[in-house]
């Protein structure tokens, strides 16, 4: 007898396992939950059978993920409406917002169409190429990547042009073309060597000049050249300038010599002379001036 009981009661705890609801491998909490989060997605639905993708992709976006019943409904309907967002930016013509909504679609090849588009609309913006390269790296579109590298590969090429015309001004000072024919051979993947070489020259050509300004670049288009030489050999030079123009008592001069000559200890002396100098010469002015008016009030009978 208390055999069959027991065998009653095991069936009986089966049997209500059996028809109670199970959650053990749900993230929802609770059922109402589900029926809410299932509702919400309906809603989604009509919308976008209405006509408006916008609203629909806002619904399903509200709803609680871990609920809905069916996610991969939830999944298509978003896609589908940010699809469709998209297709309605891009012919607003803009791509930079029908990118965004193409990706949230999955919509890999619309959005890699949007990505060339934005690089013809911005072709030298460096930043518009470095996303493009960047999504065809992740995408693993090696086709579309050499063809932004491409780009960026002409774009080397017109910064070094600008740079020669640069250059050949009076000021000779081409730095910022030729950054920024470094920024794009970053990309280029090309061109660096070339740089280097250009920089290099510019250097060589200024480093014959006597004045501060040009001796100055001198150094920067070395440092550019990564050739520590030509800039040693510029703070030589520099140091023995600066020594003629101390020796003429020339002192500013002198001073900015000696600073472009890594010397600036005695850059600093050499300018407190000359500061000294000129404030005894103020003096020295001040008293004749003085002198000069009290002897004209005398003989004026002041």
């Amino acid at each position: 007898m208390i055999r069959l009981t027991s065998l009653h009661l095991v069936c009986a705890v089966a049997i209500g396992l059996w028809n109670a609801p199970v959650w053990a491998d749900s993230l929802c909490a609770e059922k109402a939950l589900q029926t809410a989060a299932d509702a919400q997605l309906k809603k989604a639905e009509d919308l976008e059978r209405a006509g408006h993708p916008r609203e629909a992709y806002a619904a399903a976006a509200k709803l609680n993920g871990d609920c809905v019943s069916d996610s991969q409904r939830q999944e298509g309907l978003q896609q589908r409406t940010a699809k469709a967002i998209g297709a309605e930016e891009e012919k607003k013509a803009r791509p930079g917002e029908a990118f965004e909504w193409y990706v949230r679609a999955k919509a890999g090849a619309d959005a890699g169409r949007m990505q060339r588009k934005l690089v013809e609309t911005k072709p030298n913006d460096i930043n518009t190429l470095s996303h493009a390269i960047d999504f065809f790296s992740q995408q693993n579109d090696t086709a579309q990547e050499q063809a932004m590298r491409a780009h960026a590969r002409k774009n080397v090429e017109h910064a070094l042009a600008e740079e020669e015309k640069r250059f050949a001004s009076f000021t000779k000072d081409s730095l910022q073309e030729l950054g920024r024919a470094r920024e794009w051979a970053y990309y280029a993947q090309a061109g660096e060597d070339r740089i280097r070489a250009r920089a290099s020259q510019r250097g060589d050509t200024l480093a014959a000049e006597d004045g501060r300004k040009f001796l100055r670049l001198a150094i920067s288009y070395y440092e550019q050249a990564d050739r520590p030489d030509g800039v040693k050999k510029i703070r030589e030079k520099a140091r023995m300038l600066a020594k003629r123009h101390e020796a003429k008592g020339e002192g500013e001069i002198a001073a900015e010599f000696y600073a472009m000559a890594g010397d600036d200890k005695q850059a600093e002396t050499v300018q407190q002379q000359t500061e000294q100098r000129q404030a005894q010469v103020e003096e020295g002015r001040k008293k004749t001036f003085k002198k000069e008016q009290a002897d004209l009030e005398k003989a004026l009978g002041f």
